[in-house]
């Protein structure tokens, strides 16, 4: 088995608004250009090889923080920010690791600033699936690194 866009798209869909609450629209396209945004990765390896990125404006960053840990957006560390996103692309990558079959392991979140295409360079040919989260941009993309092989 493979996860293909409906499948990503559908986990999102679960993880954000299934656990959080929050509003969700699929998108055709969505950039994520913003200076302040937020990138948070994992790797999935074991029976099954890729990573998971999502992309997070602050806007939409500071949304998901808020919803997770009840509070208002002013009362927000970056830390607490950072966490969520974190957060998020953790849920993703265990959700999509259950799909698949065999034994995976997932790393730590890695948080920061979103770099241009980091970690996947210019010539990504994974799937990307974008949201309007609570009326800002989210993006979620996954290289099967298993399927490169």
């Amino acid at each position: 088995m493979s996860i293909d866009a409906q499948t990503l798209q559908q986990v999102v869909n679960d993880v954000c608004f299934g656990m959080l609450g929050l509003s969700m629209e699929p998108v055709e396209s969505e950039s994520c250009e913003e200076k302040e945004a937020l990138s948070a990765v994992i790797r999935i390896s074991g029976g099954w090889n890729s990573l998971v990125q999502v992309l997070a404006p602050m806007s939409t960053a500071r949304v998901i923080a808020s919803t997770m840990f009840a509070t208002s957006e002013d009362d927000l560390s970056e830390e607490e920010i950072r966490d969520a996103v974190g957060e998020i692309v953790n849920m993703v990558g265990g959700n999509l690791k259950g799909i698949m079959e065999g034994d995976s392991s997932l790393s730590l979140p890695c948080v920061g600033l979103a770099d241009g295409e980091a970690p996947f360079g210019q010539g990504f040919d994974g799937i990307t699936v974008a949201h309007r989260c609570q009326g800002d941009a989210l993006i979620v993309r996954l290289l099967d690194r298993s399927a490169n092989n």
